[in-house]
Formats: structure tokens, C-alpha cells, sequence
């Protein structure tokens, strides 16, 4: 059962009508007509991935306690939302059962369709040594245009406020997931027919769980956040224009590598985070 948007909810979903619609129509998706294309989108879009568990996270740390000794904070419905958004997104149900987080599922996605990991892998083991974002990024070879996009988020993480940060989650990542990924999906069941099966049922679990669940979560969870405050929801309107204003920024940036200059993009930078490696091994 949907249920009926308020007033709101209205409200927001006009002053983002365009921004939307820009990306719903974007030029990115009649480039993706390869795999060698989608390959590269996806060595890309993976940061995106990653970066949106971190502003769920960021929203948890926020809105729940999770720390000890344990305390209870905050409104009681805001945190059911957001522990429920995280169980889904953290540890959904697997194609062969048990649990795993969508970025798990998307770098194995990646793997079977043969896309380079080489950036990401390097990313987060610079994480796991105790790097920063920025540093880790520029280190790991991640494109300019990922680096921005990454940083967007990560300022929204480090000076938003709650109401901001899952204005950003829901109107300009999760709730817009759906749209976007609907493209591809009817993309690749043109273009590979009976390939990418990982990806697909990555695609399939995000339409199915943020066009249904996750999205009607995150807009209640915005309104109760807001409170009703006219600062509050102006402000939280703002951030979801940004978080959609960076993500446009992103597919702008994959859409200006059209065709084989994608693939030489991403090619130099592969090489250019060999040479780090074979430098650190000989220190």
C-alpha cells in the first residue's frame, strides 16, 4: 500500500521536479551501450556506492546511539527508520542466502562483468591504514570528478545537520536510486541479454527496496526531522538540491569521456596506481 505524500512531501518533491528530471533524462545512459562502457561507468559509479553507506552511517551515529554505555536518543521513530534502512542496506539477503552489504554485492557485480577494482581496493585498504578520505582518494588513482563528488558528501557528513543529512540521503540519493537504475536495468536487458546477473540483482534489490520501502522511509524520516520548522525544511530542501546537484556533476563528468575516451580515462588511471604500488613495494 503507498501511502498518500503530505503536504510536505509535496512540497519538496516540486522544488526538485527539475533537477530530477535532469537526471532521469541524462545523456549518460545512451552511452552505456558497451560493456566495455559499463565496465568503466561501473569503476566509477562504486565510489558512489561506497560514499552513500557512509552517509548512512553518518545518519546513524547521528540519530542512535551506538556507542556504550547505551543511552536512549532522540525520537523513537526516527531511530526505528533509520536501524531499518541500515539493515537492508548493510546486511540485505543474498542471491545464494545468507547477508551482505549493496557494496559487497556491487564489487562482486563489478568482478563478474570483469570491471577493474584496482581503485577501490586501493581506496579502502588506505581507509583500513588509517588514511583520510581526501588523501585516500587522491593515493588510490580515483578520477578528479569522483574525488569532488566523494568530498561533496563527506562536507555534508562533517557540517549538516541531521535534517540535512537525510534530506541529502533520501531526496538526492536514495529516493532518486529507483529512476536512475530503472534506466540501466531496461539498458542491459537490451544490450546483454542473460549477462551481469550480479548486477542485475543489485539493480532489482534497489528498485524493489527504495521504490517501495526505503524511499517512503526516508521521506518520513525527513518530515519528522523537520519538525515542522520552516528553517528546518528550507534548509533540508537546499541539501537535496546539492546532493542532486553533485550527482548531475558526476554523470556530467563519466558523459564527457564518451565512448573509447572512458576506457582511456580509467586506463591511465590504472596505470598511474601500478606505479604507486610497484613504489611502495621497493620502499
Amino acid at each position: 500500500m503507498v501511502e498518500e505524500a503530505t503536504d510536505f512531501q509535496k512540497r519538496v518533491a516540486a522544488a526538485l521536479a527539475r533537477d530530477r528530471a535532469a537526471l532521469r533524462q541524462h545523456r549518460l545512459y545512451a552511452q552505456l551501450g558497451t560493456l566495455a562502457q559499463l565496465r568503466a561507468f561501473m569503476e566509477v559509479h562504486v565510489f558512489a556506492v561506497w560514499d552513500f553507506m557512509s552517509l548512512l552511517k553518518a545518519l546513524q551515529m547521528r540519530l542512535t546511539c551506538v556507542q556504550t554505555p547505551w543511552l536512549p536518543v532522540g525520537d523513537g521513530a526516527v531511530r526505528r527508520l533509520v536501524n531499518e534502512l541500515v539493515l537492508g542496506e548493510e546486511s540485505d539477503t543474498l542471491p545464494e542466502g545468507g547477508a551482505g552489504s549493496h557494496f559487497e554485492l556491487y564489487l562482486r557485480a563489478m568482478a563478474e562483468a570483469g570491471a577493474d577494482t584496482g581503485s577501490i581496493g586501493s581506496f579502502l585498504a588506505r581507509l583500513r591504514a588509517g588514511q583520510g578520505v581526501s588523501a585516500a582518494l587522491a593515493q588510490s588513482g580515483a578520477p578528479g570528478l569522483v574525488r569532488d563528488f566523494v568530498q561533496h558528501t563527506f562536507a555534508v557528513i562533517d557540517r549538516g545537520e541531521p535534517h540535512e543529512l537525510a534530506a541529502a540521503f533520501t531526496y538526492g540519493r536514495e529516493d532518486l536510486i529507483p529512476e536512475l537504475f530503472l534506466e540501466l536495468v531496461q539498458g542491459l536487458a537490451r544490450q546483454f541479454p542473460g549477462r551481469l546477473q550480479t548486477l542485475r540483482h543489485y539493480l532489482d534489490r534497489h528498485i524493489e527496496l527504495d521504490g517501495d520501502e526505503h524511499g517512503a522511509m526516508g521521506r518520513r524520516m525527513v518530515e519528522l526531522l523537520c519538525a515542522g520548522d520552516p528553517g528546518r525544511e528550507a534548509a533540508a530542501i537546499e541539501a537535496a538540491r546539492a546532493a542532486l546537484a553533485a550527482r548531475l556533476r558526476l554523470w556530467d563528468g563519466i558523459a564527457a569521456l564518451p565512448g573509447p575516451a572512458i576506457d582511456q580515462e580509467f586506463s591511465r588511471q590504472r596505470v598511474k596506481l601500478r606505479k604507486a604500488a610497484k613504489l611502495t613495494q621497493a620502499r
